[in-house]
């Protein structure tokens, strides 16, 4: 009996303990202070989604708690939510929070809105407690280098790191800063630190992704995105790189998934949106395009992406009013952009603005590299100019079947720039860049050189010195000495211009298998890049590989479509080596239809005729339209002496022979040969 006593009273005391804990508890969760403890716990694990949700059911709980409010400002700040962070730093200062308690994070939220001048007054405030004096020095450097200072913006994150040389953030920031100033090597150096020190930190590995990705290529970077979302699952900017990284490595359906993903975390995502939108754009739904980036809510419309892509749809709609208004704020802020330039002519041509279109292609087509549809375009509008004579030259150019090597691209500025004074500091790559260019441009090399190799000097790591040298060297005929330049640059950022440069340096140099090597290297890593995939299907044809020939050009016409004459021309001639000679016709007539006045459609047309059995004299006449339009090419001459062969005429056949025979740098030397010898 007082046993059991016992056991009642144990019994209801435990009750009576339960009870008071249940009050006690609700009366944390409704007061928030218990919401507020799991916030804090979130933020200090970096699990910034958790934290926000708590933060905000402990400011439910209490709107007046400073410390939650405060909290709270930090969240979104790393969140991004500049606007959102600035407003609870402001409620908690009301509540009584002292005003150099949220320093550091008010700087932060200002920088984020573009207030540069108000984030570097709020981190250089007297008042900053020392424990924020490095996230204060991370945003000071932010700022400045947003200003253009990249001097004082390394000053602020050198003392950082003398602040807390432990702290993972640091040298993230670092890399990014020397990421954004052109210094790859250095980047590189701290994201192997910050990742040496944290394996799991998401920002690190998205950083060391992104680096991979600009220094080895697109597939290389995918293992670091990978690691990177899995130490995070929820880190949204990560999630944005690797999303654009699948769809440039041509991972559509990866990347939709990607998005997709990130929507569900972020349902107002402008960059989700939007690469969704290019994706529909290259799939040629115009219409779902346009309402996907309209999702975007305009906060993407001053990037240059954006405006390349309204433009786009604007010339798709027909409507080139609009696309040059879209397109010409962009042509101004990069002059060097080929692709909005030319599309910017278009829309100037179409509106019927042909002065217009005539000066915004006119740098393009003063480049010996100019493309035949480039030149045609400004041959159209020179014609409505009434320029006729300007205009038959700028067709017979088009229709000229070798292009000759590239030029620097030049700029109405060059004669200014050059004459001018030169760069106070010969280190910043930002001014000296376009100096060596417009030096060059004028025809100063020796000068551009000059100051090209004090660049390259002063920034070692930093691959836009070696590619300026590289391309200064070239223009001055030391090829070799270009080539060792493009490899500094490739070896440390092996991107588009590198290996592209690269591979042309070697052409020049006559080692087609090495040029062909560093190409079909760039595409393992970048599989949808259509001047690469050009390249290596021209390296193929020269080598007799008809089948990766045609595989390489495949993947070019299904980006471009089948409006490209010599796109066609190439594809007949890989259709007839590989025996399907319906293919091969068909290739050759849309071609020559195409640009009827281009000696390469007409020579392949006759030449898939007279390879075909086709009967009558087309082939014939073809091949001598060809070589009528251009006389000097020996492959040209070489089909019309093996058609002349054919239909019986030796005498003709071996004048033209003889003329493709005495080419001495003609891949086809041999062949000419052996056909006069069969004669």
């Amino acid at each position: 009996m007082a046993r059991s006593r016992l056991f009642l009273i144990v019994g209801l005391f435990a009750l009576l303990l339960a009870a008071a804990g249940l009050w006690q508890w609700r009366a944390h969760e409704r007061d928030g202070s218990a919401a507020l403890a799991r916030g804090l716990a979130a933020l200090a694990k970096d699990d910034m989604r958790s934290a926000r949700v708590e933060l905000m059911n402990a400011i439910k709980g209490n709107p007046r708690n400073a410390e939650a409010r405060a909290a709270q400002a930090r969240v979104l700040v790393e969140l991004g939510d500049g606007a959102g962070a600035q407003a609870e730093a402001e409620r908690a200062r009301a509540l009584g929070q002292a005003a150099a308690a949220t320093r550091a994070v008010m700087a932060q939220a200002l920088f984020l809105q573009g207030d540069l001048t108000g984030a570097l007054r709020e981190a250089r405030a007297d008042d900053l407690p020392q424990g924020d004096a490095a996230a204060a020095a991370r945003v000071i450097a932010r700022a400045t280098l947003a200003q253009g200072d990249a001097r004082a913006a390394m000053l602020a994150m050198e003392r950082a790191l003398a602040l807390d040389a432990g702290d993972v953030r640091n040298w993230v920031e670092l890399g990014r800063l020397r990421m954004a100033i052109g210094d790859q090597a250095g980047a590189i150096a701290a994201a192997d630190r910050a990742v040496a020190m944290d394996a799991d930190n998401a920002r690190a590995l998205g950083l060391r992704a992104e680096l991979t990705r600009a220094q080895y290529g697109l597939t290389a970077a995918l293992p670091w995105f990978q690691q990177a979302t899995a130490a995070d699952p929820d880190w949204v900017p990560v999630l944005e790189q690797y999303a654009a990284t699948l769809a440039d490595a041509g991972q559509a359906t990866q990347m939709l998934a990607m998005t997709r993903r990130i929507l569900a975390i972020d349902p107002g995502n402008a960059r989700a949106w939007m690469m969704q939108a290019v994706m529909a754009a290259r799939a040629g739904q115009g219409d779902l395009a346009r309402k996907l980036l309209d999702r975007t809510g305009g906060r993407l419309d001053a990037e240059p992406a954006t405006q390349l892509l309204r433009g786009v749809l604007h010339l798709q709609d027909g409507n080139p009013l609009l696309a040059a208004e879209t397109l010409a704020p962009l042509v101004d802020a990069q002059p060097h952009n080929r692709i909005a330039r030319t599309l910017l002519g278009r829309a100037y041509h179409d509106n019927g603005d042909y002065a217009s279109a005539a000066s915004t292609l006119a740098p393009i087509v003063a480049q010996r590299d100019a493309d035949p549809y480039v030149l045609t375009l400004a041959a159209r509008a020179q014609e409505a100019l009434g320029d006729r004579a300007l205009a038959s030259d700028m067709l017979a150019r088009a229709a000229w079947p070798v292009r000759p090597a590239a030029d620097i691209f030049a700029t109405a500025r060059d004669a200014s720039l050059a004459n001018g004074a030169a760069p106070a500091d010969p280190a910043t790559a930002h001014d000296n860049i376009p100096y060596i260019r417009a030096l060059l441009n004028m025809g100063r090399g020796g000068e551009a050189l000059e100051r090209a190799r004090l660049l390259g000097r002063a920034n070692p790591g930093a691959p836009a010195a070696w590619l300026i040298l590289g391309d200064v060297l070239a223009a001055q005929g030391q090829a070799q000495e270009a080539v060792r330049a493009y490899e500094a640059a490739a070896n440390i950022r092996f991107d588009r211009d590198a290996a592209l440069r690269l591979a042309g340096a070697w052409s020049r140099l006559g080692n087609g298998a090495r040029a062909a090597q560093v190409t079909q290297l760039f595409l393992t890593q970048h599989p949808a890049d259509r001047e690469a995939l050009r390249l290596a299907a021209g390296f193929a044809i020269d080598a007799q590989d008809w089948r990766a020939a045609a595989r390489l050009l495949q993947a070019v016409r299904a980006q471009v479509g089948d409006n490209d004459a010599l796109l066609m021309a190439q594809l007949a001639r890989v259709s007839l080596e590989n025996g399907d000679r319906a293919a091969a016709r068909a290739y050759a007539r849309h071609g020559y239809r195409l640009m009827p006045g281009n000696p390469v459609t007409a020579d392949m047309l006759g030449w898939v005729l007279l390879r075909t059995d086709a009967p009558g004299p087309a082939a014939v006449d073809l091949l001598e339209k060809a070589v009528a339009l251009a006389p000097s090419v020996p492959a040209l001459q070489m089909h019309l002496g093996q058609a002349y062969a054919a239909a019986g005429r030796k005498g003709e056949a071996r004048l033209a022979l003889n003329r493709a025979a005495s080419a001495r740098d003609f891949n086809g030397r041999q062949e000419a040969l052996d056909a006069l010898r069969a004669l």
